[in-house]
């Protein structure tokens, strides 16, 4: 009977171990040591940002007429003759003809437009944070060692 080596699992007379990974072939001395990969997909997801839509401000002009009541003063003539009988000296200005005139005055209103901002509207954006699950398949290798060594009892010396 041949003796097992209970750390590599190889008897005394087994020189090479065999493995075949990517059709390549390993072979393994009892000295050294044969490393398996083990894989295993993860998920992970990536996000873009898109656009979903878009919020569209309309501005129009419209005509109104505004009346304002506006307290104006004008000057009128006013002429009143009233009969008189008094004596006069000799006045050098007297029988001379001559022209009078007398200014009158009244409020002109003109209309004056002031373009004013009377009132804003402020338009923007948040980013408002929310959390979407996702979910995918994902894969992974297991590893299931079944040891078979016997060894041969040996007896006390």
């Amino acid at each position: 009977m041949s003796k097992k080596n209970t750390k590599s699992g190889l008897s005394s007379d087994q020189q090479t171990f065999e493995h075949r990974q990517d059709n390549t072939d390993t072979h393994m001395h009892e000295d050294q040591s044969l490393r398996v990969p083990i894989h295993e997909e993860e998920l992970s997801a990536t996000k873009q940002s898109r656009q979903i839509g878009q919020v569209r401000v309309d501005k129009d002009v419209v005509s109104e007429e505004k009346i304002l009541e506006i307290p104006v003063t004008e000057e009128r003539v006013r002429v009143e003759r009233h009969a008189v009988d008094r004596s006069m000296s000799n006045d050098p200005n007297a029988f001379q003809e001559g022209t009078f005139e007398i200014p009158i005055r009244a409020d002109q209103v003109d209309v004056l437009k002031q373009v004013r901002v009377a009132e804003e509207v402020e338009i923007g954006k948040e980013a408002v944070q929310r959390t979407e699950q996702v979910s995918g398949t994902v894969r992974h290798e297991e590893v299931r060692i079944k040891e078979d060594t016997t060894i041969d009892e040996v007896p006390n010396r």
